[in-house]
């Protein structure tokens, strides 16, 4: 939050306050988009499937599903010579599993298998393959479990940083000692809100007048300002605690100086 006093009397005082709005359009976007990222490339089911029916409907079908496609291969059991890890590359944190058929080789995504559950899969269809009296062999993944629900916090918190920046646009306080009066104006994207009290409250309660509110996440601290009234409604000049540690001392220095708080 970037502190400016636009005016400054014995008996007025005027402060704009505007948002570090880098930080939090950044943040924001970032949230978003690895969010969105996240559901598009990881949220996923992979199935794979092979039949022993009879002869003449002996099959192997492999079949993915994600938000943006869907996919089906289909193979005659003969086709399929057997499964391996891919030595030679990487997928994320492990190698990926193939099916090895006449065609050549083809990947079978699984997002959730590291190198040794994906090993134990290619070991799984290598001995479905060679056992002629097993009916069927069925791997199934389903990774949205997990995907879903971390993409949906991501973006929702990224939405939170947006917001809390379309609310936040630039916010005006006054504190006028002659009509008795602070108001706070808040001005952003999404509408103006205004909020007055009377200063002869803020006033009374002393040092205890103006603090600071203090909001600590897993890995940063954020603030905020309060006025605290001695009907005990409290205004806080920002709709969340969008104020560095500096930028909250030179506010309440501002505004403390102003009233002649002890």
């Amino acid at each position: 939050m970037r502190l400016k006093i636009l005016e400054q009397t014995p008996t007025l005082l005027k402060l704009q306050l505007k948002p570090a709005a880098i930080l939090y359009w950044f943040f924001g976007g970032l949230f978003v988009a690895g969010g969105v990222l996240l559901i598009a490339t990881l949220a996923k089911t992979t199935t794979f499937t092979c039949n022993r029916v009879e002869p003449t409907q002996e099959s192997c079908q492999l079949i993915t599903k994600s938000i943006l496609k869907s996919q089906v291969k289909t193979w005659n059991l003969k086709e399929v010579i057997g499964a391996k890890l891919d030595t030679s590359t990487t997928a994320g944190n492990s190698y990926p599993l193939v099916l090895l058929t006449n065609d050549g080789s083809v990947p079978i995504d699984l997002v959730n298998a590291d190198s040794t559950h994906k090993e134990s899969k290619a070991r799984q269809i290598n001995a479905f393959l060679k056992n002629s009296r097993e009916p069927k062999l069925i791997i199934h993944e389903d990774s949205r479990l997990w995907t879903y629900p971390l993409g949906l916090f991501l973006i929702a918190s990224g939405a939170v940083c947006i917001i809390y920046m379309l609310m936040n646009g630039i916010i005006i306080c006054i504190f006028d000692k002659t009509l008795d009066k602070a108001t706070i104006e808040r001005k952003g994207w999404l509408g103006q809100e205004v909020i007055e009290a009377k200063l002869s409250e803020i006033s009374k309660l002393n040092m205890d007048a103006v603090t600071i509110d203090t909001v600590t996440g897993t890995s940063s601290t954020s603030y905020n300002i309060v006025l605290n009234l001695v009907s005990e409604k409290n205004i806080y000049l920002a709709a969340g605690p969008m104020f560095t540690a500096t930028s909250a001392e030179q506010t309440i220095d501002a505004i403390a100086s102003f009233l002649k708080l002890d």
